[in-house]
């Protein structure tokens, strides 16, 4: 049975994630052509309407495009909704700029030279992000430069970066006796 929904809230809440058409279609089990028709004539299945709602994780009647979409809050020490799709490398670098602490994680290498291309990537981010106060301000644009240059070379390899900055308060031994400081958390994610 096909139904009638808002491509445009399909398409706006792919974009706002930084999704293709392409990834949007792999999350939801579809083939790209059922999200370009979706995105494009509003008509779909209910079995695309569970899928897109599962994937953007709201309520599916909020795809029919008559109220804004409200996504759901995450609480205080869980993971997020959805990470950010990193495309230039001032992404990159204000995830990690005054970050306390970082944690990477990224899907299963599909062959061993990806292995070892997504292990240089988070090695060059890892090694600026614990030097980035120190450098000069000259150093910090070609470390931009590069980060940039390094996305897009992922991106020819058909790895991509996600990321995103969460603050969460944690229990470490504080010079004055006491209490929980807030940290911020690195979160980056290769998805291949």
């Amino acid at each position: 049975m096909n139904m009638n929904i808002s491509g445009e809230t399909v398409r706006s809440l792919r974009l706002g994630r930084g999704w293709t058409q392409e990834h949007l279609a792999a999350l939801s089990g579809r083939n790209v052509r059922t999200i370009q028709r979706v995105e494009k004539s509003s008509i779909c299945d209910l079995e695309t309407r569970a899928a897109l709602a599962s994937v953007f994780q709201i309520d599916a009647a909020q795809l029919d495009g008559s109220k804004k979409v409200e996504q759901p809050k995450t609480a205080e020490g869980t993971d997020a909704l959805y990470y950010p799709r990193l495309t230039n490398g001032s992404d990159i670098v204000s995830i990690f700029d005054g970050s306390h602490m970082y944690r990477f994680t990224n899907e299963d290498p599909r062959s061993e030279p990806d292995a070892e291309y997504m292990a240089w990537i988070t090695s060059q981010i890892h090694d600026y992000s614990e030097i980035w106060g120190d450098i000069e301000p000259g150093s910090k644009v070609k470390a931009i430069y590069e980060f940039g240059t390094m996305l897009r070379e992922m991106e020819e390899q058909g790895i991509w970066i996600f990321g995103l900055r969460t603050k969460r308060t944690m229990k470490l031994p504080a010079r004055n006796g006491g209490g929980k400081p807030a940290v911020s958390i690195l979160k980056c994610n290769t998805a291949v």
